[in-house]
Order: structure tokens, then C-alpha cells, then sequence
């Protein structure tokens, strides 16, 4: 028999083997999704009588009445049209609470902005920063389970000169409320995208050309070749894209020879600048139809001179007909708003009315998007091995393009955010 002594070192051997034992994960969960028509986007074709099968957060198996695999729940979305969750390309979704408010602020008004975005359907965001990092403190919040909202590809502080759009509120001399993204030379910039590829931000966006919500001329091209020229190198060295506002026709086509990935507006592109364009084809127009509808008002309520109403009337005035040009060419169109939360689809009814199909401004938001941010492997479709990041219609949004605009149902990474089974 043992002693007491022997007792305890036995138990307290037991126990330590006990610690060692692996701890076994739980399985994820199976889910059967089903509904009426899903859209293959790379394709164009419809698939019938889906199923989707979804382990854990990402997408089994997709298929025509596919066997439901046993112990799987199953959700029956009816008569509904199943599409992949959107990608809006260009937002500034970490911001407000006013002119001068600091990250936290920021982030935490981005946090009420990302739940309305998924909700309008939109699973994965480009956010094209602000004048902090709240934007990247959001999409580690998100990814952390912290907040809820989509996917965020952020750039960090916007990138601009002294003065410029994008440098922070004009107050009176004396009084300084910059960016931390301001520079005035190329060394400057340098450093400027060093920090913001420190910081984690995604991609690089700088402001070469003046604009609407700060009231400064757009007619007119604020940075140097040799700043603009050091933003992208630098970027490209680090393996980050380059996103360039520009409405000005010299800061456009001073943005596609330098080799800037996207060009965020376009408004006063010219031929030459179209030829550039179409001249590579790894670059791509974000247009940003939405904002134009509210640019004016929001000129004059920041104080915009009034030489400068002048020339941003100008811009509208011809917007719409060079954007039209763009698509005319065959340049690559990314959907984008750089609108307010939650009304992200309001680009869809624009972007026809150019001259795209239904379907071409749907994939632009979707399977085109995910190529060009370089993830096409987990998102902008649905099909096997990607992310399980699907939306639902009452019916058919090609046949009606103002349906993108009443998403009914949303799932990200297998999670559902916004559910009508129950009604």
C-alpha cells in the first residue's frame, strides 16, 4: 500500500502528464447554404439551385443541389439571389467627430461606419486613410473580433504638401493642424512612406492634385515630378501600391508615367492621359461618380475661395463625359465611391449609365477588385477554398440595378451579419 507521501507524487505526476496532453480544437462548424441562384462572377453564368458548403469561415464546396453533408446546419434562404459580398475600393471609413479629432475619436466613429458598410453588403473596404492611423486601428480591431465590419485594406495618413488637399484644415496663419502625412520634398517622402509602411498600412495614397472637401484648386498639380516620383519608387520598393488622387490633366498623366497603381478620380483626363493608361496594363481608374452629386456644397461649407468654386464647377461640368471616355478606351474600372457609409452601392447606377453592363460594374466590385488588391485567392467570388463572404437579394440585382441598394442578408468568414430567415 502506499504512504501518503507516494500518493501525492503519484498525483502530482499525473497531473503534470495531464498538462502536457494536447488540447483539441473543436471541429468548425458545417453550414448548407441555399437559395434560389448564385452568380458565378468570373463566368457570368448563374449557377441554379446552389449550395454552398462553409467550414469554419471559409467555403468547402460549391455546386448545383450539392448533397448536404450529415450534421451540417443548413440555412434556406428560398427564392433569394446569393452573390459575393462587395468591395468598395475607394471610402475613408476611419473618420469624423469633427475637423480636428485625434485617432481615437476617429476610430471609434470608423467602428459605427464599418457595421453600416457590411450591412449595405460590402464585406472588404480599400480605406484610403485620413490624418492618423485610426484606419489601421480599426481593421486590427476588426480582425482581432474586437469590432465588427469588413475586411479594411488601409492606407495609413493620407500623403500631401504643405497647404494641399488632404493636408489637414486651413485655420488662421499662425495655427498649425497638419497631416503627419505632410512633406515638401522627395526626401521628405521618402521618409513619409517608410513610416506608414512601419505603421502597417497597406498601400500608399497621396493627394498630388488639389480638391473638393478641402476647397482647394483641382485644376492644379501640387506635388513635383521628382515627390511624386519618390512616393512611388519608394512604395514599390516595399511591395505597396501606390493610389493617386488626381483631377488635375497634368497630375493624371504625371501619375500614370511614374507608374502609380490606381488613379483615385480622373475628372479632367485627356487623350494623352488615356493613352497612358491604356498604355499599362497593370493600372486602373477608380472614378468616384458618387462623391461628385456633393462635392460642391461641401467646397463651400469648408470656405472654398471663390476662384476656386469657379474651377470645381469646371470639373463637374465635364466629369461625367471623360469618365465615359475612360470606359470608351477599355481602361480597367475599380468600383469605388468615396462615399458616406452605407451607401456604397451608389455607384452601380453610374457606372451604367457610362456605358458598363450590370455585370461588368459587378465584377468591377467584386472578382476585379480582389485581382487588383491581390487577393483574389480568398475573395471577390464564390468558389472553394475562399472566404465564405456571400450576400442575398429578394431577387436578381443585374435585372435591377437599384437592388444592389437592398442587400437582405450578409455573411463574412461564415459568420452572418445581417439575417432575414427569421422574417
Amino acid at each position: 500500500m502506499m504512504n501518503f507521501r507516494s500518493r501525492v507524487a503519484s498525483a502530482l505526476l499525473l497531473a503534470g502528464s495531464l498538462l502536457t496532453l494536447p488540447v483539441l480544437a473543436a471541429d468548425p462548424e458545417v453550414i448548407a447554404l441555399k437559395a434560389a441562384r448564385l452568380i458565378d462572377v468570373e463566368s457570368g453564368k448563374w449557377i441554379d439551385a446552389p449550395v454552398v458548403i462553409i467550414e469554419g469561415e471559409r467555403i468547402k464546396a460549391v455546386g448545383s443541389r450539392l448533397a448536404v453533408p450529415q450534421g451540417a446546419r443548413v440555412i434556406d434562404l428560398g427564392e433569394r439571389t446569393l452573390l459575393p459580398g462587395l468591395i468598395d475600393a475607394h471610402v475613408h471609413i476611419a473618420g469624423g467627430g469633427g475637423p480636428n479629432a485625434g485617432v481615437a475619436r476617429s476610430a471609434l466613429k470608423g467602428a459605427a461606419n464599418a457595421k453600416k458598410t457590411l450591412e449595405a453588403g460590402f464585406t472588404t473596404v480599400r480605406s484610403m486613410g485620413g490624418g492618423s492611423f485610426a484606419g489601421i486601428a480599426l481593421r486590427d480591431a476588426i480582425n482581432d473580433g474586437d469590432v465588427v465590419g469588413p475586411r479594411i485594406f488601409d492606407a495609413g495618413t493620407l500623403l500631401a504638401v504643405t497647404g494641399g488637399h488632404c493636408s489637414g484644415p486651413r485655420l488662421a496663419p499662425g495655427v498649425s493642424v497638419e497631416s503627419p502625412g505632410v512633406a515638401d520634398d522627395a526626401a521628405g517622402f521618402v521618409r513619409k512612406v517608410r513610416e506608414q509602411v512601419k505603421y502597417g498600412a497597406d498601400f500608399i495614397k497621396i493627394c498630388i492634385t488639389g480638391g473638393f472637401v478641402s476647397g482647394t484648386d483641382p485644376t492644379t498639380t501640387q506635388f513635383t515630378e521628382e515627390e511624386v516620383r519618390a512616393v512611388v519608387e519608394t512604395a514599390h520598393r516595399y511591395g505597396k501600391k501606390v493610389a493617386v488622387h488626381a483631377h488635375a490633366t497634368d497630375g493624371v498623366k504625371l501619375a500614370a508615367r511614374l507608374g502609380a497603381d490606381s488613379i483615385e478620380h480622373g475628372s479632367l483626363i485627356d487623350d494623352e492621359g488615356i493613352r497612358l493608361i491604356k498604355g499599362n496594363p497593370k493600372q486602373v481608374v477608380v472614378p468616384t461618380l458618387s462623391v461628385y452629386g456633393t462635392a460642391l456644397d461641401r467646397a463651400k461649407a469648408v470656405g472654398a475661395s471663390p476662384s476656386a468654386l469657379v474651377q470645381l464647377q469646371r470639373v463637374l461640368e465635364v466629369y461625367e463625359g471623360n469618365a465615359r471616355k475612360i470606359v470608351k478606351a477599355g481602361i480597367p474600372v475599380i468600383y469605388g465611391t468615396d462615399g458616406p457609409p452605407g451607401n456604397n452601392a451608389s455607384e452601380f447606377p453610374l457606372l451604367v449609365g457610362l456605358g458598363l453592363s450590370p455585370l461588368q460594374v459587378l465584377q468591377s466590385a467584386t472578382i476585379r477588385s480582389a485581382e487588383f488588391l491581390g487577393v483574389a485567392s480568398d475573395i471577390g467570388s464564390v468558389g472553394a477554398g475562399k472566404y465564405a463572404d456571400i450576400i442575398a437579394f429578394d431577387s436578381d440585382p443585374l435585372a435591377d440595378i437599384e437592388q444592389f441598394r437592398q442587400v437582405r442578408w450578409v455573411m463574412k468568414g461564415g459568420v452572418v451579419h445581417k439575417d432575414i430567415t427569421s422574417r
